[in-house]
């Protein structure tokens, strides 16, 4: 074999085994919580009891290896520059949610793949699995704007419509191939907004690092960690001064307080007092300084 032809298939070598390791294959997931399109080829006969034992129990659930109907093919390159070009973009204008959303599932394939186990091991995050519910505006309940502010539904649903947002604004999943991951990521973006309204932060951008903090440490997401050390550095000196000293300790303290949040049905507790829902999570809410200070004068004039 000539040397061209050992270096075309070396390189070729490599970008199988790159895209294998580095997108796809980043974890070993757990034979008893997983069935690989591999086992389904190699144990054919065992299909019809493996389905059975589905039905007739809740103890695990299975991953069936369908694809993302929505998925975009893309090669190695194409992954490179979308990753390297989306953080560029985003890092410049934060506000452009369709490159923030590009680099979190270019770069999310370990930490995805953590975050379904950690489902798979809880019993609402595997129905949350199986069901797959979308939080939409079509799914809110008809009395959502009935209920009081003080309720979780009723804090979220104002919270939402003061800062002009809707949850159908929520970028579809793409990049993604496998049909679980891409919904895991999915999920993800659309609980986004509830964790704001249980943290009591505010989405601008100061508030939006603290946020990525504390979902860094609760989801593992490379795009929050790199969003949580290249977030402080566009903030004014006050601005940082409570981030560093105040918020990024509240998000630390507060995310390894409360439960894994991402095994939580939110679509069961609209109507729940807002801050027994909170303790219900061991959820810590953020107290802005400026707040405290306001109290605190109030306090003295009295």
């Amino acid at each position: 074999m000539n040397s061209p032809n050992i270096i075309n298939k070396s390189f070729k070598s490599s970008k199988l085994i790159l895209n294998n390791c580095i997108f796809n294959n980043c974890s070993k997931i757990k034979k008893k919580y997983y069935i690989t399109t591999t086992d389904n080829n190699n144990n054919n006969n065992n299909n019809n009891n493996n389905n059975n034992n589905n039905n007739n129990s809740n103890n695990y659930y299975y991953n069936n290896n369908n694809k993302n109907s929505k998925f975009i093919k893309n090669n190695l390159f194409q992954k490179g520059l979308l990753t390297i070009g989306s953080a560029f973009v985003a890092f410049i204008n934060p506000g452009r949610g369709d490159m923030v959303a590009t680099l979190g599932e270019m770069t999310g394939g370990c930490a995805i793949k953590s975050m379904k186990e950690k489902m798979m091991l809880d019993p609402m995050g595997r129905q949350l699995l199986k069901d797959k519910p979308r939080i939409k505006e079509s799914t809110y309940p008809a009395n959502i704007h009935l209920l009081p502010s003080t309720t979780f539904g009723g804090a979220y649903y104002r919270w939402m419509k003061e800062h002009g947002y809707s949850p159908d604004e929520r970028t579809e999943v793409r990049l993604i191939q496998d049909e679980d991951d891409a919904y895991v990521m999915q999920r993800y973006r659309e609980v986004h907004d509830f964790w704001h309204v249980l943290a009591g932060v505010r989405p601008d951008f100061q508030g939006e690092v603290a946020i990525k903090w504390f979902e860094y440490l609760q989801t593992g997401l490379p795009m929050n960690a790199i969003g949580s050390i290249m977030g402080p550095l566009r903030c004014s000196w006050n601005e940082r001064n409570e981030l560093i000293n105040h918020m990024i300790p509240w998000a630390i303290k507060s995310s390894k307080s409360c439960v894994y949040l991402m095994n939580i049905k939110y679509e069961d507790h609209w109507e729940d007092d807002l801050n027994e829902f909170r303790s219900k999570l061991n959820f810590i809410p953020y107290k802005y300084l400026s707040d405290i200070n306001q109290n605190k004068t109030t306090i003295n004039i009295k």
